[in-house]
C-alpha cells in the first residue's frame, strides 16, 4: 500500500525549494531480483527518468532491518522516495510515476479509464465499474494463490497471449510495423508480460512454452523485448542472472564481516565464478560431442 510522509502529517507535500517535481531525486530501494522491483525498474528506464538505486538484500534480510522497517512497516520491496513522499508497492509506485512523470507516458488501463470517466459523466458509472473490476484483477495478481492458480493454468495464459499477438499482428501487415501487446507503443502490460516471460527464461520453461515454434509470435516477442537498450539495461542477459545474484550478496556479506569472514566469502565467490564458466564451457562441448556422434547421411 503507498505512504507518503505529508499524509500522516496531513498536509501537502514538501519539494525542495524552487525545485519543481520533475527536477527532485527519485530514490528507489530494491532488489535486483525481486519481480515487482523489476517492474518498477524497467518503467522508470522506459520513461528516462533519473534515480538513484539502493540495492535491499532479500538473501541478507536488509529488508527486515529497523532502517527499511521505518520506510515501509511491511518490510517489502520496493519502495520508492520522491522529496517528503514514500511510495510502497509495485503497482501504487508506477501509479505515481505515470501521474508524476507526464512526459514518456506508458499507457496504464486503470488511469485511463479514470480519465475517460471525468470526460464523458453519461458512462460515468460504466467507466468506473470497469476500473473496479481491473483493480480486483490486479490486486488478484499480488495474491501468492492466485498465482500457483495462473501458474497451473499456464498453458492457456499463454495460448491467449499467443492470439493477441496474432490478431495484432494482422491488424498491422506492414513490414517494419510490429506490435507490442496492446498496439504500436510499449506498455504496462508489456513490461509485465516482458519480466514474466523472463523469468520462465530463467527457470527453464521457455523450451516448453514458446520454442522450437509452439508459440512463434510469442517467441519473437520476446526476442524483440531482449533488443530494447532499458530492458538489457534492468534486467540484463537470463544467463547472467545466478551469478549475478549469488557474487554480490557474498562480497556483502564480506563486507559486513570482514575480515572475520572474507577469505571463505572470496572463496565461495570465486568458485561460484569458476562454476559458472565450468558449467557453460560443459555445456559447449558437450553439444560439439553430441554432433560428432551423429551419423552423417550417406548419399551413395
Amino acid at each position: 500500500m503507498a505512504r507518503r510522509k505529508e499524509e500522516q502529517r496531513g498536509s501537502t507535500p514538501l519539494m525542495a525549494e524552487g525545485k519543481s517535481e520533475e527536477e527532485v531525486k527519485l530514490i528507489l530501494y530494491h532488489w535486483t531480483h525481486s519481480f515487482s522491483s523489476q517492474k518498477v525498474r524497467l518503467v522508470i528506464a522506459e520513461k528516462a527518468l533519473k534515480c538513484e538505486e539502493h540495492d535491499v538484500s532479500l538473501p541478507l534480510s536488509e529488508h527486515n532491518e529497523p532502517w527499511f522497517m521505518r520506510l515501509n512497516s511491511t518490510g517489502e520491496v520496493p519502495v520508492l522516495i520522491h522529496g517528503e513522499n514514500i511510495i510502497c508497492e509495485a503497482t501504487q509506485i508506477i501509479d505515481y510515476l505515470e501521474q508524476t512523470f507526464l512526459d514518456g507516458q506508458i499507457g496504464n488501463t486503470e488511469s485511463e479509464l479514470k480519465k475517460l470517466a471525468e470526460e464523458n459523466p453519461d458512462l460515468q458509472e460504466a467507466y468506473i465499474a470497469k476500473q473496479k473490476r481491473l483493480k480486483s484483477k490486479l490486486l488478484d495478481h499480488d495474491n501468492v494463490k492466485y498465482l500457483k492458480k495462473i501458474l497451473d493454468e499456464l498453458e492457456k495464459v499463454l495460448d491467449q497471449v499467443e492470439t493477441e499477438l496474432q490478431r495484432r499482428n494482422e491488424e498491422t501487415p506492414e513490414e517494419g510495423r510490429q506490435p507490442w501487446l496492446c498496439g504500436e507503443s510499449f506498455t504496462l502490460a508489456d513490461v509485465s508480460l516482458a519480466v514474466t516471460l523472463h523469468r520462465l527464461k530463467f527457470l527453464g520453461f521457455a523450451r516448453r512454452n514458446w520454442g522450437n515454434g509452439k508459440r512463434p509470435n510469442l517467441e519473437t516477442y520476446y526476442e524483440r523485448v531482449l533488443k530494447r537498450k532499458t530492458f538489457n539495461k534492468v534486467l540484463g542477459h537470463v544467463n547472467n542472472i545466478l551469478i549475478s545474484a549469488v557474487l554480490p550478496t557474498a562480497f556483502r556479506v564480506a563486507k559486513k564481516r570482514a575480515p572475520k569472514v572474507l577469505g571463505t566469502t572470496l572463496v565461495v565467490g570465486l568458485l561460484a565464478g569458476m562454476g559458472y564458466f565450468a558449467f557453460m564451457l560443459f555445456r559447449k562441448r558437450l553439444g560439439s560431442m553430441i554432433l560428432a556422434l551423429r551419423p552423417k547421411p550417406n548419399y551413395f
